[in-house]
């Protein structure tokens, strides 16, 4: 395509001289009230961003795209770039990445909305726009201030921000999370032909709610003790009940291993680092969840077994017993005393 050969000459000349002297010397953006970096830490991050760009240019010209992508993405983390956010485009346009490069293109001209080169980014822009839209899906971005509030697509959870995603098109709810901040949400219409950014400043609220955990712990993680003085009166329903307990949290134990080996997959096939990342992350979260509700589980179905034992056997009532079960950093256990 026309566009992208005038684009790919003019992003070389750009990539080996623009590049250099935005890192060494733009001075660094910082956010309202946030105070001054220190020259000399300021200087050191040019120089280690310096470092990384002249690294990820010499594998962009040995045909090493994909390491290009990650030297470039880790100078911009050290000290961000409009054209850092070019270069890194057009190593993922080289790996055929349509969604990586679609996102630093948009991500150029935000940077920069009156580069030189504007005009042919912009129909790169459109011709990637228009692959994913034969794809079935287009590029949300959403941005918010303070950023690292969660956001949630029509109720599910699906990253933090700055976050960009290809989801199909359509009415969308969008809804951001952030613990010290009121819960904000936007109703857009995600159009196919065309990306959107979203752009939201969260207000402080005290009493704003926090994301909501996944999974909550029972009632039953406490550390407690029941002692049967009247073994002949029977212990009702909670041996049944604590077996149930634990079974349903052992359910949800499993559902959370299922979740994570599907978002392993998931993080294995997906071509993007960015991708890669966020999905890596999610599993090794549920890994976490699976882990916590297993232990929890198994101390209540052992509890259960034990209460239905000493329910089932019966005592004299010169006998007592006791039994209680509990977690902390270390894992769950149960105990029990008397005679079985």
């Amino acid at each position: 395509m026309k566009p992208f050969r005038r684009a790919g000459a003019f992003g070389r000349a750009l990539g080996t001289a623009a590049c250099a002297l935005a890192l060494l010397s733009a001075p660094l953006a910082h956010a309202q009230g946030e105070e001054e970096e220190d020259p000399a830490e300021l200087e050191a991050r040019r120089t280690e961003a310096k470092t990384r760009y002249e690294e990820g240019a010499a594998a962009y010209k040995e045909k090493r795209y994909k390491d290009a992508v990650d030297l470039f993405l880790e100078a911009d983390r050290i000290l961000s770039s409009a054209p850092l956010s070019f270069n890194i485009a057009r190593a993922y346009e080289k790996l055929g990445d349509n969604s990586g490069a679609l996102q630093w293109y948009r991500d150029y001209l935000r940077r920069d909305p009156q580069a030189k080169n504007g005009a042919e980014v912009a129909a790169l822009i459109q011709a990637l726009e228009k692959k994913l839209m034969e794809k079935g899906v287009q590029q949300l971005t959403v941005r918010s201030r303070p950023k690292g509030a969660t956001v949630l697509i029509d109720d599910q959870p699906v990253g933090v921000t700055p976050w960009t995603g290809d989801i199909p098109p359509g009415k969308r709810h969008v809804t951001l999370q952030l613990k010290g901040y009121a819960e904000t949400s936007r109703e857009l219409d995600l159009p196919a032909e065309k990306a959107v950014d979203v752009e939201v400043r969260l207000v402080p609220g005290e009493d704003a709610p926090a994301a909501p955990a996944p999974v909550a712990p029972p009632p039953q993680a406490q550390p407690r003790s029941v002692e049967q003085e009247q073994p002949s009166a029977g212990m009702g329903p909670w041996p049944y009940i604590t077996l149930a307990a634990g079974g349903a949290v052992l359910g949800g134990a499993l559902t959370f291993e299922i979740l994570r080996r599907r978002a392993e997959d998931e993080a294995e096939s997906d071509p993007t680092q960015i991708g890669y990342s966020e999905k890596y992350d999610t599993m090794e979260s549920r890994q976490t969840i699976a882990r916590v509700l297993t232990g929890v589980g198994g101390a209540l179905v052992i509890t259960g077994g034990v209460l239905l034992v000493l329910d089932l056997t019966g005592k004299k009532p010169e006998e007592k017993t006791g039994f209680g079960f509990g977690c902390d950093d270390h894992g769950c256990a149960a105990s029990a005393q008397g005679r079985f």
